[in-house]
């Protein structure tokens, strides 16, 4: 065991008193040479040929149908919708809500799942507002008389409100009612 320490200092004593020369450091020259690398030369644009096209019978595009606003008393989106599904979900919103575009987004996922139609109504658009709200007039709470957003109706043909739903509401509650509105439509 001395002696394992005496080897052991003797170690330190040669690693710490080493020379201490000023030469220069030698330079290790790589096996492989390095070339450095040279940005490659800039291709010059392909010329664009520039293709003739004549037309001589341009067919003219009819110009978009507007349809109106309000139909029978109803919104006019609301109306189509009806002329084609027994039942339509619509949903009211108000523009840069995230909710209510989440809100509308099941919405529409509802209806889908249930096969009803679907609308979406800004709550601020006053050509939209002032005949839905004339639809509510007989509804049984001041509360289900005003629109706003996020809320889902559910409408049956000709244009009853079924059920209204306000605030959030998954596409689960929203295909159930739809159902429910058609089963009762039939």
């Amino acid at each position: 065991m001395v002696l394992a320490v005496l080897a052991l200092a003797g170690g330190f004593l040669l690693l710490g008193h080493g020379s201490s020369s000023n030469a220069a450091v030698k330079v290790i020259k790589p096996l492989h040479p390095v070339k450095k690398q040279t940005a490659a030369p800039a291709k010059k644009p392909a010329k664009k040929v520039a293709a003739k096209i004549t037309v001589k019978h341009a067919a003219k595009a009819k110009p978009a149908r507007k349809l109106p606003a309000v139909v029978n008393g109803i919104p006019g989106a609301l109306a189509r919708a009806l002329r084609s599904h027994d039942v339509v979900v619509v949903s009211l919103y108000t523009p840069g809500a995230s909710v209510d575009a989440m809100a509308t987004d099941e919405a529409r996922h509802g209806a889908a799942l249930a096969g009803a139609g679907f609308v979406a109504f800004d709550v601020a658009d006053e050509k939209v507002v002032s005949p839905l709200a004339s639809l509510l007039t007989g509804a049984p709470t001041a509360a289900d008389r005003v629109l706003d957003g996020p809320a889902v109706l559910v409408f049956q043909r000709p244009s009853s409100l079924f059920v209204r739903f306000n605030g959030f509401t998954d596409r689960d509650t929203v295909a159930q009612a739809a159902v429910n509105a058609s089963a009762l439509a039939q």
